[in-house]
């Protein structure tokens, strides 16, 4: 597994609200760049995020496997699916689950009346068993705090990419193998969220080079 990016599901730019989004019928230059020949294509990589409130529409495909989510700012708004390609697990789209979108833009739906996000590409999301509180904290106690010890908080900084790791997930960082060793009960609680929000992490932000993809 490859070194996880160092960002922050806090950070805005890349992990926008809802409110924050881009409108699909609009060109927004806060996240599209328009080429020579016309086309429009994202100058970052972003992904919108939100844990499952209400589930009951899931599982039906004519009304778009529609569910209800939470995002970072606490507003609830609609994700409806409506595959033209990608594979994903609708059975995973539980309350309690968290839900992320790479390039997620806001829809309006003239019969709901309001505006919410449509997927057509499947593998542009991803789903976590987990709820949003839980994953934030996770993120923000082993992904927004690399530069620091897991077990001691000491500064690992200066052992650059020297500085030992949890194997598995990569996330964990600390001052020595003991350390390491010590934290080892504690981050096995965490290690498989890591490991999933890693996927989540790992990629470039700042630019856009090529779509990327939860899976392929």
């Amino acid at each position: 597994m490859a070194l996880p990016t160092h960002t922050s599901l806090q950070n805005r730019l890349y992990f926008p609200s809802f409110a924050e989004l881009p409108q699909a019928d609009e060109l927004d230059n806060n996240y599209f760049t328009e080429q020579p020949n016309g086309m429009l294509l994202p100058n970052r990589t972003w992904t919108f995020f939100g844990e499952i409130v209400a589930d009951s529409l899931s599982q039906l495909s004519v009304l778009g496997h529609r569910v209800e989510v939470r995002d970072v700012t606490g507003s609830v708004h609609s994700i409806l699916f409506f595959p033209t390609s990608g594979s994903l697990d609708m059975g995973a789209l539980r309350t309690g689950a968290t839900v992320f979108v790479r390039y997620a833009m806001r829809c309006f739906f003239s019969d709901l009346a309001t505006e919410a996000i449509k997927v057509e590409e499947l593998n542009f999301v991803k789903v976590i068993p987990m709820n949003l509180d839980t994953l934030l904290y996770t993120a923000a106690m082993y992904f927004d705090r690399q530069s620091h010890c897991a077990a001691c908080g000491a500064c690992v900084a200066g052992l650059g990419g020297g500085a030992p790791r949890c194997e598995s997930c990569q996330a964990a960082v600390y001052c020595s193998g003991a350390c390491r060793e010590a934290n080892a009960p504690l981050h096995g609680s965490f290690c498989a969220l890591c490991c999933e929000l890693a996927q989540v992490f790992n990629l470039s932000f700042d630019s856009f080079i090529e779509w990327v993809p939860f899976r392929q």
